[in-house]
């Protein structure tokens, strides 16, 4: 990590890292597609409606349209229909601003312009090959959990009856590791220790 101050007009690592967060961030294909299917879908039969009626060859037939026009906003089917719009939008809303899981944990940088990263599972299996190098321990398992928040829950078990400081080993090791890394979101790590069973 290069700690230095940028020359005027030149991108700081505020921006470098901003730009790996947003290229990594994942994108809401799904609710998209779905919402512009609807869209085009409803719109798209209101218009053959329309330019049929006009036409004189409406798609729905006159007692359909009966129907319909006999309905006031006080009955059941009206209230289901809308009640039911209301959610499926609200949802595919939600669906559109909350953010997706990422499967990549954006790097720090110093340039906007070269953004890197990790995948959550190379950085799950670096710090497991962290952990398993320090003294004393036998076999470690990792998990990452949170997005916005990450954090990095370790077990370890290790290769003496009293682990001693084998935790705040595996801690500043886990901590060297990922200075070494520079994930813009850097984890907070959690270490047990699970002790050897003879």
């Amino acid at each position: 990590m290069r700690d230095r101050t940028p020359t005027p007009g030149e991108p700081d690592r505020a921006d470098a890292c901003r730009a790996a967060v947003r290229a990594f961030r994942p994108r809401r294909v799904l609710p998209a597609v779905l919402a512009a299917s609807l869209l085009t879908v409803s719109g798209g039969s209101t218009v053959v409606q329309v330019v049929s009626s006009r036409l004189g060859h409406p798609v729905l037939r006159p007692r359909v349209i009966g129907r319909i026009h006999v309905l006031t906003w006080d009955d059941t089917a009206p209230m289901a229909a809308g009640g039911g719009l209301a959610l499926a939008g609200l949802l595919l809303v939600l669906a559109a601003v909350l953010p997706g899981r990422t499967r990549t944990a954006p790097l720090a940088g110093d340039d906007p312009r070269f953004v890197t990263g990790l995948g959550r599972s190379s950085l799950r299996a670096a710090l497991r090959a962290t952990v398993v190098d320090v003294p004393g321990v036998d076999s470690a398992t990792v998990r990452l959990r949170g997005r916005l928040r990450p954090r990095a829950e370790i077990r370890v078990v290790g290769g003496f009856r009293d682990p001693g400081e084998l935790g705040e080993q595996v801690a500043d090791a886990v901590h060297d590791r990922l200075a070494g890394l520079d994930p813009v979101r850097v984890p907070v790590v959690a270490v047990h220790v699970a002790e050897r069973k003879d």
